[in-house]
């Protein structure tokens, strides 16, 4: 019979003894078709017999098999060493047979580059869990470095598995297909289709005539239970003698799905990261051997990095680099060089395990890269956003074997190179030696760490997007000490000028005030209101209240007209807020219901509520609606001619929840995506849920803020929207401010936020009736808009010299004698001077109270 010997295996079980030359020379090129045998669905439910028996007959005739398994039980735990399935497999890694272990992670295609990576560094890091005697007993890791999956129809890039060390992804297929591949520019391979294998069956599955390049044979481990044992064993031999004819023939090389990145067609590369760390002592011979180690490294044109070494006696410090990832600024790249890593301190914390950074410098938008000092550390990205990179220390004395061994192996790696090793001419040569050999190989190439980071950490709108948050949060430190008092005549000049608007305007018998005014010459009151105008009326009321510009018995007599005009109305037998009303007829409206505005009442009722006396009033006027016969597991109806429709999907769905939650209704958000992660993962996933639904605004972000409490979602989200804000202004002197509003031309209202799935930094805009004709680039051109309501809500939520220069800019611009302008036009500078409304001069009365309350 013919022999084979188990490089592979080898690789599995100690590949760090196998010098790379001989072991890319064992494998590039195949003159067969290429056959790889995997046994899918192996979990802690798989029967140990029957899988023994189908891995005893591989075993028996040195045909190497992948083994998929799911290294969690039925709960999601990590399976331990002890487990009955990780007693099984250790069995036969420690026996050399062979197998090879890949993690089987269902729904890995869904996810996005972020949470792929996530995935895969916990899946693998369960799998050494499970096999962590076995890595005891080798002295070594098992290699990791494929995944598994199902297939879906629209899989997302896999690119960033590779942070995880794992090069291919099997997507197994519901039915039997021919095999076609994908290879991404980072070196990930990805396969498709293979041929379900029956081993009940008398024979193999008739062929079409054709050879294929490349076969993988999907064995079921579920189906292995439904034959009795002998049976199996029969079957099992029997396929694999199949296998082992077909070597003999040459009509097939069987391989395990490891060396898959070593065939021709990939084009397989592996990253190496050379490290120098700083001398010891800064004279003598570690000074000597920094020097010879610079002067080699510039002299055969290879990259590298240079910081301190490990200090052992640092509890919970590991040597790590910051690493920029993004394109640099307009402001970076007129500077004398570009972003480049700087040495950091990754501390873990020993009370909850995360992981804080400690640097001298402002970071650039980028990533923590770690270089892990033990093999123990799991590569990867971790739940902290820490991108961990395996380590290779060279053993002393340098020499060609101990080089080898440093450099062995296919994993992207981090060799260190210390000075105190290369203070002779004998050492520094060896390295010279071997440095020219790895570059003459088939697979090694040298890069920097900036650049390994760069090609494997997870890419797009999202990611970009929350590592240049992450890198201007701390930028958004509140100042201390309070206004000063011209700063407070100020704020109390523009709430007066805001509340000529209320004042003015407000019809005498209903209390109400119109949504909108056109005071130009012809112009006309806009008398019909929705709930979320006289929510925001209500708000406006107790904010002059708080100011003082209404005295309390005025404020009274004001909310006592407002109060019945909202008291719903019945249709259908449910009693609702109705979707608008008219200011100028005391309780006449439509019978629709609108949940979003319905979410802006109660939190003004509940704002009213603890501002006022009219506690018991409201109590008996909200318990008076039929609201939990519009919430439907959870989600917020509305009501249009009868019909419901989940408002579910909706920015303002979050606020709507807190609000009805403040008056005993529970209801979900979708943006309660938090539990459970870590604060990095979390934020991921917030701006993922955020994507599905549409751009963001500062409304009703920051009205939560004032009125609810700012919960952890929003409060992150309006980091995120003000640092872009801040970002464009830097690069373009824009003044960029975007919330929902109406201008004073066709289409009359537009929703305006900031788009996340973008490319490039896009702040987008709608309609109420999502008419194509204003989606256009051009369109949204001339119409981008600074909201003035919105620029006095930065300057209460996020004191910072941008809000301050935004509040001036409106004030110069925007106020009129009837209250504040909506809008001020980007491009023109251009305010709606004669059309302003009720929303702005009410939020802008709430921002004024808020900041001259909080801040003295």
């Amino acid at each position: 019979m013919k022999r084979r010997t188990f490089l592979t295996s080898a690789v599995a079980a100690g590949a760090a003894l196998i010098p790379v030359k001989s072991f890319a020379s064992g494998f590039i090129g195949a003159v067969a078709p290429q056959t790889y045998p995997v046994i899918a669905g192996i979990d802690a439910s798989t029967s140990a017999p029957h899988l023994i028996a189908v891995l005893d007959a591989f075993w028996a005739r040195n045909i190497p098999v992948t083994c998929l398994v799911s290294p969690f039980d039925d709960q999601g735990h990590p399976l331990g060493p002890q487990s009955p399935l990780a007693r099984l497999l250790s069995g036969f890694l420690l026996g050399g047979s062979g197998i090879e272990i890949a993690p089987f992670l269902p729904e890995l295609a869904t996810l996005s580059q972020h949470f792929q990576a996530r995935a895969a560094h916990d899946a693998v890091a369960a799998l050494h869990g499970m096999l962590q005697p076995v890595e005891r007993t080798l002295g070594l890791p098992i290699r990791v470095q494929t995944l598994a999956c199902h297939d879906v129809a629209s899989p997302m890039s896999p690119i960033a598995v590779r942070t995880a060390g794992v090069f291919n992804i099997l997507c197994l297929p519901e039915e039997s297909a021919p095999v076609r591949s994908e290879t991404w520019q980072n070196g990930v391979a990805r396969l498709f289709g293979g041929s379900r294998v029956d081993l009940a069956a008398d024979a193999p599955p008739a062929e079409d005539g054709t050879t294929p390049t490349q076969t993988v044979a999907y064995l079921s481990a579920r189906a292995f239970s439904e034959l009795p044992l002998d049976d199996l064993k029969a079957a099992a031999a029997a396929y694999a003698e199949r296998l082992t004819q077909q070597e003999l023939d040459g009509t097939a090389s069987v391989l395990p799905v490891s060396d898959l990145q070593l065939r021709d067609a990939y084009q397989f590369n592996r990253f190496v990261c050379l490290h120098v760390t700083d001398p010891l002592r800064s004279a003598g011979t570690d000074q000597a051997g920094h020097d010879a180690l610079l002067d080699l490294l510039t002299e055969m044109e290879l990259p590298f990095s240079r910081g301190p070494g490990i200090d052992p006696g640092t509890p919970n410090a590991d040597l790590g680099m910051w690493v920029p990832t993004e394109p640099p600024t307009p402001a970076e790249s007129e500077a004398p060089s570009p972003p480049a890593p700087h040495p950091i301190r990754l501390i873990a914390s020993q009370s909850d395990g995360t992981t804080s950074i400690r640097t001298t410098r402002p970071l650039a938008a980028g990533i923590a890269v770690r270089i892990a000092p033990s093999p123990q550390t799991r590569r990867g990205l971790d739940a902290e956003g820490v991108l961990t990179l395996p380590q290779r220390t060279i053993q002393t004395p340098v020499t060609a074997d101990t080089l080898a061994a440093a450099f062995a192996g296919v994993d992207d790696m981090v060799v260190l190179l210390r000075p105190e090793d290369f203070a002779t001419q004998d050492a520094t040569d060896a390295l010279k030696r071997h440095l020219e050999t790895l570059r003459a190989d088939a697979i090694t190439t040298c890069i920097s760490i900036n650049d390994l980071a760069r090609r494997v950490v997870p890419k797009g709108p999202v990611p970009m997007r929350h590592r240049r948050v992450a890198a201007a949060r701390p930028e958004l430190v509140p100042p201390a000490g309070g206004l000063s008092e011209r700063a407070r005549d100020t704020l109390l000049d523009d709430a007066k000028a805001a509340w000529r608007y209320l004042d003015q305007f407000t019809h005498p018998e209903t209390g109400l005030c119109p949504s909108t005014v056109d005071f130009s010459p012809g112009g006309r009151l806009h008398e019909a209101v929705t709930m979320w105008d006289v929510g925001s009326q209500i708000n406006g009321l107790v904010a002059a209240s708080q100011i003082g510009l209404i005295s309390s018995k005025d404020f009274a007599a004001a909310i006592a007209k407002i109060l019945p005009n909202i008291a719903g109305r019945v249709s259908q037998d449910r009693r609702l807020p109705q979707g608008w009303i008219r200011t100028d007829r005391t309780r006449w409206g439509n019978k629709n219901f609108d949940g979003s505005d319905a979410g802006r009442l109660l939190a003004s009722l509940d704002n009213l509520r603890r501002h006022s006396t009219f506690g018991d009033q409201l109590e008996e006027l909200v318990a008076s609606y039929d609201l939990d016969q519009v919430i439907r597991d959870g989600e917020i109806f509305s009501v249009t001619d009868g019909a419901l429709h989940s408002s579910y999907i909706s920015h303002s769905a979050h606020y709507s929840a807190l609000a009805f939650r403040r008056w005993g209704h529970q209801v979900r958000s979708p943006y309660e995506v938090l539990s459970g992660r870590s604060v990095n993962d979390g934020q991921i996933a917030l701006l993922e849920a955020v994507v599905g639904i549409g751009p963001i605004g500062a409304e009703p972000l920051l009205l939560e803020g004032l009125e609810l409490g700012m919960s952890d979602e929003s409060a992150y989200l309006a980091d995120v929207l003000f640092t872009t804000q801040l970002e464009d202004y830097r690069e373009t002197g824009r003044m960029i401010c975007v919330s929902e509003g109406p201008i004073d031309s066709a289409p009359w209202f537009l929703y305006q936020g900031l788009q996340l799935d973008a490319q490039s930094r896009t702040w987008a805009m709608d309609t109420v009736g999502r008419e194509p004709e204003y989606r256009t680039p051009e369109f949204r051109d001339e119409f981008l808009a600074v909201s003035s309501k919105a620029a006095y809500l930065w300057s209460a939520m996020q004191p910072h010299d941008y809000s301050d220069r935004l509040t001036h800019y409106v004030r110069d611009t925007a106020k009129t004698q009837n209250g504040f302008a909506s809008s001020i036009f980007v491009k023109t500078g251009r305010a709606t001077k004669n059309y302003t409304d009720l929303n702005t001069n009410s939020i802008i009365l709430q921002a004024i109270a808020h900041k001259l309350n909080t801040t003295g």
